[in-house]
């Protein structure tokens, strides 16, 4: 997974964990152990070796740097998903029920290729956006942010049985319509 996916899925992964009114803890919790990294007995990263050819483990020093940066970016991303979920729970009834439905119906298509899912997605986030007034304090790619999020929650909770394919329909389109990566050097407020 490379580090702009990364980062969005930790980030909507803690924004569903931290948002109120989740029905889809058990989908949560699984996708929560595939994207955490295991942490070996003596406290570092399972990436952080590599095995050798006589069974024994060689330790990379570069990469427990990394690492360290690493969970200083996943803990401000953390940050960012939990105030994003404090505000996105006050604008939870925000997004009309009928475009949250719609979009089910289009998503429960398995066969639809995933591009045609991102465009469905897409174009209920324009009407969304056409719906919603912008905090001026949140600015405009932060509220697109937070919106596209809260209609996936939305959608899940209405759809347990689409939360994986809406969960990295959502991550794409973050990825390809937003900035996420700025937000790790800002903070929401």
């Amino acid at each position: 997974m490379d580090q702009d996916n990364r980062q969005t899925s930790l980030l909507l992964y803690n924004f569903l964990q931290c948002s109120s009114n989740t029905l889809f803890q058990a989908e949560l919790k699984e996708l929560g152990s595939e994207l955490t990294r295991e942490v070996c007995q003596d406290g570092h990263l399972e990436d952080d070796y590599e095995l050798q050819t006589d069974g024994n483990r060689c330790y990379f020093e570069g990469s427990r740097a990394e690492g360290l940066d690493s969970e200083r970016q996943e803990e401000i991303i953390r940050q960012i998903a939990v105030q994003l979920a404090q505000i996105g729970d006050k604008m939870e009834n925000s997004i009309q029920p009928n475009l949250v439905n719609d979009l089910i119906q289009q998503l429960r298509n398995v066969n639809l290729p995933a591009e045609d899912k991102r465009r469905f997605l897409a174009a209920t986030m324009e009407k969304v956006m056409q719906m919603q007034t912008v905090s001026l304090d949140l600015g405009q790619e932060k509220a697109t942010l937070l919106l596209t999020m809260l209609l996936a929650k939305k959608v899940m909770t209405h759809a347990p049985y689409l939360f994986r394919s809406i969960f990295y329909i959502t991550v794409d389109y973050i990825n390809q319509n937003l900035l996420t990566r700025n937000l790790t050097r800002h903070d929401v407020n």
